[in-house]
């Protein structure tokens, strides 16, 4: 009947029908827009893909890795029976410490890659761009 590549192609086609029809609605109105905004903008989207790219690929994983495995490993210790005694805590981290870093890193690349777009562009090339702390968290 149909086949994928029959649709795709019709996507395809209707997309760039339909794109041409629209740009003069998404066009940039330099009237309406401050001229700050459309001079600053590159330089954000530099320091949004820079923070994407630091937090996604180092910060955010390393950190969401570590704290799922610490919140697991607590979870399993207190089904053991005391969350914070620490033979239970000893005999749960091998168990869930590594799936914990693991799933938590996962997790991390997507969370850092959003938080390090966000600050990148409200703040490009800023401390906070760089890493997943905010700027309410530090003490």
């Amino acid at each position: 009947m149909f086949s994928f590549r029959r649709i795709l192609c019709s996507a395809i086609v209707v997309s760039g029908l339909i794109s041409p029809a629209l740009s003069p609605a998404l066009a940039l109105d330099y009237e309406a827009k401050p001229v700050n905004a459309v001079i600053t903008a590159p330089f954000r989207a530099v320091g949004a893909v820079a923070g994407m790219a630091s937090c996604g690929l180092f910060s955010g994983p390393v950190d969401d890795g570590f704290h799922q495995a610490k919140k697991s490993t607590s979870k399993l210790a207190g089904a053991f029976g005391d969350e914070n005694g620490k033979p239970e805590v000893l005999a749960a981290a091998p168990i869930v410490g590594p799936v914990g870093l693991v799933v938590g890193g996962v997790k991390g690349v997507f969370k850092g890659a959003v938080h390090g777009a966000k600050v990148g562009w409200s703040k490009p090339f800023s401390r906070y761009s760089f890493v997943t702390m905010d700027e309410e968290g530090k003490k």
